[in-house]
C-alpha cells in the first residue's frame, strides 16, 4: 500500500472536522426529535399542554488573568445549559400567569452520544412539566380570591414559525493566542504596579464563543452563533480619609483581534493611573442641585437606566410595576429634538461594535429595530411573547441569562439628537446656566462605571448612576477640577424635563444588565447632553485606613533576592 503522508494528514483533519460537525448537528436533531416526543407523550396524560420550547446555551469560554505584571490565572471551559419551557393552559392563560413561572433549567452533557443527552433533557422536561403543573393549579386558585389584574392581556402570543441555522463552529480556528493575550495583559497589568499610589491593578480578557439552539412545538428551529470578547484594565486606589477610588478601562470586540492595539492600550492605562493618583488628592464634592453636562457615555446609562427600563413591556403586566409609559403611547415623554432606537439588528455604532446584537430572541422570535421615541413622542415598547393592553406581539426584545426565563430586555440603545451643538457650545450653555442659577461651577460627568434604577411601586422610583470621573465646570472659565465622591441620583419623569441640548457625537457603553431575568449583553449610544438641574449626593466611603504596611513591592526592607543556603 502506498500512503502518502500529507493526504494522510489531510484525511485525518477532515475526518475530525467532519465529526464536529456531526455532534453540532446531532444536539439540534436530537432537541427536535425528543421534543416532539415529549410533547405528544406529555398532551396525551394533560390536555392543559399546549406548547413547549427547548432552549441550549453551548458556552465556551478563555479567561485570562494578571496582577500588577504577573499572571494569576488561565483557565477555559465549556459547558450545556439546557432550558425547557412547558406551558399549560391557553394562550389566554397558562402556568407563567405574572410569576414566571414554567421552565426549569438544567445541564446537558458534552457528549456525541444522543441517548446520553435525550435522558438529560427527558429528565429536566419531566422536572419542568411538575413545576408547570403546580404553578398552574397556584393560579388558578389566585384567580379565585383575588381582585381582578389591572392587565388583562393575554399570557402568550403565537409567533411566525422560523427555520435558521448558522454553519457549525469551528472551535479550533477561534481559539485565541493564548500566550499573545497573556503578554498584553501582563504590559497593561504592569504599567500600574509602576505607580505606589494604586492598591490593586488587574488585567483580565474574557473570550466566550456560544452556540444557542432553539426549538418549540409551533415548528421553529433555530441555532445561532455569537462570540464576544471583553477586555478590562481595571485599578484602585484609596484616599487618605477611607473613600475608595476605582477607575476602569473596558473594551469590547467581537473577537480579540478586534480589540485596541497594545499601544493605544498602555496609553489608556498609563492616563488612568496618573487620574487615580489625581483623585487621592481630589476635594470631595458636596451635595448639589445645579447644571451639568453628561458624557455620551455617560448619558448613555442614563437613558439606559431610567428610561429604557421603563419600556420593558413585560414587567408592565404587573400590578407591583410602577407603568411609568404604560399610557403615554403618542404623548411626549422627551424634548421634541431626541429620539431613541432600540436595534439589536445592528453590529457597529459608528466604529463602536456593540454588545447587544443577536438575530433572534430567545422565544425564536427575530431580532427587529424598535423606534421607540421619535421627535420626543413615545411610539412603542419593547415587547415579548406576552401582550400586555395597547401591545401585543412580540418585537424580539425576549432575552434572558442562560437558564432563565425570557423577559423584556434592552438591546442596543441609540440615543440620536436632531438639533445639536458643540461640545464646545455645550460647556458654554453650561458657565452660562451656573451663573444664572448663582453657582460657581456646574458639574461634567466623564466617565460612570453602572447605574441602577427602582421600577417598582413599593419603594420610590429613583435611578442612580455612578460616576468614577467627574470635574467641576466653573462658571468664571477657571480650569475644571476633578473632584470626588459623586452619585447622579433623581426621579425619572423630573429628569426628563431637565435635558435642554445635545452634542454632534455619539459615544457608546457597552456593558452587561443585570435584571430581571439574569445578565445579558447591552450597549448604550448617545451624544453627550446638558441639563438644567441635576441633583447628586456624597458616594458612600469606607471607614477603612489606609493599608498600614507599605506594599511588598514597594518596601526597601523587604527581601529582593533569594537568600544563600548555608
Amino acid at each position: 500500500m502506498i500512503f502518502n503522508l500529507r493526504s494522510g494528514l489531510i484525511a485525518i483533519g477532515l475526518t475530525f472536522f467532519t465529526q464536529t460537525l456531526f455532534a453540532q448537528d446531532l444536539l439540534m436533531t436530537t432537541l427536535s426529535k425528543e421534543l416532539q416526543r415529549e410533547f405528544e407523550q406529555l398532551k396525551k396524560a394533560d390536555d392543559r399542554l399546549y406548547y413547549m420550547s427547548y432552549r441550549v446555551d453551548d458556552i465556551t469560554t478563555y479567561n485570562i488573568r494578571t496582577s500588577f505584571g504577573a499572571v494569576t490565572g488561565i483557565d477555559s471551559s465549556r459547558y450545556r445549559v439546557f432550558s425547557p419551557s412547558v406551558r399549560l393552559g391557553s394562550y389566554k392563560l397558562d402556568n407563567t400567569h405574572n410569576v414566571g413561572f414554567g421552565q426549569f433549567p438544567g445541564g446537558i452533557p458534552i457528549a456525541d452520544d444522543a441517548d446520553i443527552i435525550t435522558l438529560a433533557i427527558w429528565k429536566n422536561t419531566d422536572n419542568a412539566y411538575k413545576n408547570a403543573v403546580q404553578a398552574y393549579e397556584q393560579i388558578l386558585t389566585n384567580k379565585k380570591v383575588k381582585v381582578a389584574e389591572e392587565d388583562s392581556a393575554a399570557d402568550f402570543s403565537p409567533a411566525p414559525k422560523v427555520v435558521y441555522q448558522d454553519p457549525p463552529l469551528r472551535y479550533a480556528a477561534l481559539r485565541p493566542d493564548i500566550n499573545a493575550l497573556t503578554k498584553n495583559l501582563v504590559a497593561y497589568s504592569a504599567v500600574l504596579k509602576s505607580n505606589p499610589d494604586l492598591l490593586t491593578g488587574v488585567a483580565t480578557i474574557e473570550f466566550k464563543i456560544v452556540r444557542k439552539y432553539f426549538a418549540d412545538t409551533d415548528g421553529s428551529s433555530i441555532i445561532e452563533n455569537g462570540t464576544s470578547a471583553w477586555q478590562s484594565v481595571y485599578s484602585l486606589t484609596k484616599a487618605p480619609d477611607g473613600m475608595e477610588l476605582p477607575l476602569f478601562q473596558m473594551y469590547y470586540a467581537y473577537e480579540p483581534s478586534g480589540l485596541p492595539s497594545r499601544d493605544s492600550v498602555l496609553k489608556d492605562v498609563r492616563t488612568m493611573s496618573a487620574k487615580l493618583t489625581a483623585l487621592r488628592s481630589a476635594p470631595v464634592a458636596d451635595p448639589f442641585v445645579g447644571p451639568a453636562i453628561l458624557s455620551g457615555r455617560a448619558s448613555g446609562v442614563f437613558f439606559h437606566e431610567i428610561f429604557g427600563h421603563r419600556l420593558e413591556g413585560k414587567r408592565m403586566k404587573s400590578d407591583f410595576d410602577g407603568h411609568t409609559f404604560k399610557n403615554k403611547i403618542g404623548t411626549p415623554v422627551l424634548p421634541d429634538f431626541l429620539s431613541i432606537t432600540l436595534d439589536p439588528t445592528i453590529k457597529k455604532v459608528g466604529n463602536a461594535e456593540v454588545n447587544g446584537f443577536y438575530r433572534y430572541d430567545d422565544e425564536g422570535v427575530a431580532a427587529q429595530k424598535v423606534n421607540v421615541v421619535e421627535n420626543g413622542i413615545l411610539r412603542s415598547f419593547l415587547m415579548t411573547r406576552t401582550p400586555i393592553n395597547g401591545s401585543s406581539g412580540s418585537n424580539g426584545h425576549a432575552r434572558t441569562a442562560p437558564g432563565g426565563i425570557p423577559e423584556s430586555r434592552q438591546s442596543n440603545l441609540v440615543v440620536n439628537a436632531t438639533a445639536t451643538k458643540t461640545a464646545a457650545a455645550l460647556k458654554e450653555l453650561l458657565r452660562n446656566e451656573a451663573k444664572k442659577q448663582g453657582h460657581e461651577y456646574g458639574y461634567y460627568f466623564e466617565d460612570v462605571q453602572g447605574g441602577f434604577t427602582t421600577v417598582g411601586r413599593t419603594t420610590p422610583n429613583a435611578f442612580n448612576v455612578m460616576p468614577i470621573e467627574v470635574y467641576r465646570v466653573f462658571a468664571d472659565g477657571r480650569p475644571d477640577q476633578l473632584v470626588r465622591g459623586v452619585d447622579l441620583i433623581g426621579t425619572p419623569l423630573s429628569m426628563f424635563r431637565r435635558i435642554i441640548a445635545a452634542d454632534n457625537t455619539l459615544e457608546t457603553f457597552n456593558g452587561m444588565c443585570g435584571s430581571n431575568s439574569g445578565w445579558v449583553p447591552v450597549s448604550a449610544s448617545s451624544p453627550a447632553i446638558f441639563v438644567d438641574v441635576i441633583e447628586t449626593q456624597k458616594k458612600s466611603k469606607s471607614n477603612d485606613r489606609l493599608p498600614v504596611l507599605p506594599r511588598p513591592d514597594l518596601d526597601s526592607t523587604s527581601l529582593t533576592s533569594t537568600p544563600h543556603s548555608f
